[in-house]
């Protein structure tokens, strides 16, 4: 470090020392000591200090930025005072550049001539700021609705193939029902026609255990004919139990065919909610097209 950024840093020190201690002596209730930027706003060009009304911070004091060399970047006053902390109006672009957070701030008394300028640059550039905010926020805006616009089509797009989708899964499921349908009465009929078999088999069945019961109630049984029955009782029971298997077979058959048009109609009812959440979309989306609209010609009519 030079002799002369000693000096000058020095001399800031004592300068912030000696203005702060005479406005507390003043009856203020900023505190002497160190005072520092403690944000900066890049958007808004101003900056910060950790201090409010509570420190007696008021709208007609003056201050300015001093960087490491002790040279002064930028002058301003406070334009929003809160609690513990107040802002600076717009910092001229130039000035705003050369600031960094943690640059010393000291406090400096301005003639009324020079307070006035200050102000009065300060409204200008508010002016200056404000509008190009307004015109950035156009842009801003005419992106977004490009935006939106492209994923509204896009949906309408989608929309169309939905609907396509939907109309094929419908006519597809129509066509299976009516084939289906026809298949589901061949075998209905083929399970009416195995069960009258079926029946004619129990009806013999019964005539033979009727007879076998008949010959057990002699005095003396003949073994071979009830041997003879006990044959063909079983033979019948035999083909009794393919008659139910085949019925058995010819309902599951019957089952799946009915399953395959109820995973048609699942896959139908997806598309339809897959349909009715892109409306849902399509139209949040609109919306939020007319409230940009809404916005955009708000800022238009707010053009000076």
């Amino acid at each position: 470090m030079t002799v002369k950024q000693n000096v000058s840093i020095t001399v800031c020190l004592l300068i912030i020392t000696s203005v702060c201690s005479a406005v507390y002596a003043q009856g203020q209730v900023v505190p002497p000591g160190r005072l520092v930027v403690d944000f900066t706003n890049r958007e808004s060009r101003s900056i910060s200090l950790r201090l409010g009304s509570t420190d007696g911070i008021t709208a007609e004091m003056n201050f300015a930025v001093i960087d490491s060399v002790g040279s002064q970047i930028a002058e301003f006053f406070p334009y929003e005072i809160m609690t513990d902390r107040f802002w600076s109006g717009p910092l001229a672009p130039e000035e705003f550049v050369k600031v960094r957070t943690g640059d010393i701030v000291v406090i400096i008394n301005l003639i009324q001539e020079e307070a006035a300028r200050l102000r009065k640059q300060f409204h200008e550039r508010m002016i200056v700021l404000k509008e190009e905010n307004r015109k950035r926020r156009m842009e801003f805006i005419e992106e977004e609705k490009m935006e939106l616009e492209e994923l509204i089509n896009d949906l309408d797009v989608e929309s169309v193939h939905l609907k396509n989708d939907l109309k094929s899964l419908q006519e597809k499921l129509r066509r299976e029902k009516d084939q289906i349908k026809r298949q589901v009465d061949d075998l209905q009929d083929q399970i009416v026609e195995l069960r009258d078999e079926r029946s004619e088999l129990y009806s013999e069945r019964d005539d033979l255990l009727e007879k076998r019961e008949s010959l057990l109630k002699r005095s003396t049984p003949p073994q071979d004919r009830i041997s003879d029955l006990n044959v063909e009782i079983t033979d019948l029971d035999r083909e009794i139990g393919k008659f139910n298997i085949d019925i058995d077979e010819l309902r599951v058959d019957i089952r799946d065919m009915r399953e395959e048009t109820r995973d048609l109609e699942d896959e139908i009812r997806e598309v339809r909610e897959e349909k009715r959440e892109l409306e849902l979309e399509k139209k949040d989306l609109n919306l939020e097209l007319r409230e940009l609209d809404r916005e955009l010609d708000r800022l238009i009519r707010s053009a000076p």
